[in-house]
């Protein structure tokens, strides 16, 4: 049985936007499923290499903080997921209610 060592995942927070670094060297763009689904960023990854089992990759990591869904961009460079994901300011996730 192959043993892959984890894949590294980072989350970093910059002025406007989360920024997600997922490790996916040697995966193909398009072997890689990113969705924005319930506040949750899902990254899905399945790679098969010759003469082996696939690899299949999974993350869903949680934001604390609503996102401009529409303006999400991914693109995957030397092996490297990076997916900007901008902050809708202004937008709470709740709000109070006046009692009457």
């Amino acid at each position: 049985m192959d043993h892959h060592p984890e894949k590294g995942v980072e989350l970093y927070h910059e002025d406007d936007a989360f920024v997600v670094l997922v490790d996916l060297e040697g995966v193909g763009r398009d072997e890689v499923d990113v969705r924005w689904h319930d506040r949750r960023l899902h990254v899905e990854a399945a790679h098969r290499e010759p003469g082996q089992r696939t690899r299949v990759f999974h993350r869903s990591i949680g934001l604390p903080r609503p996102i401009r869904e529409d303006d999400i961009t991914a693109t995957l460079t030397d092996g490297v997921l990076t997916v900007r994901l901008p902050i809708a300011e202004g937008e709470r996730s709740g709000r109070t209610i006046e009692v009457t």
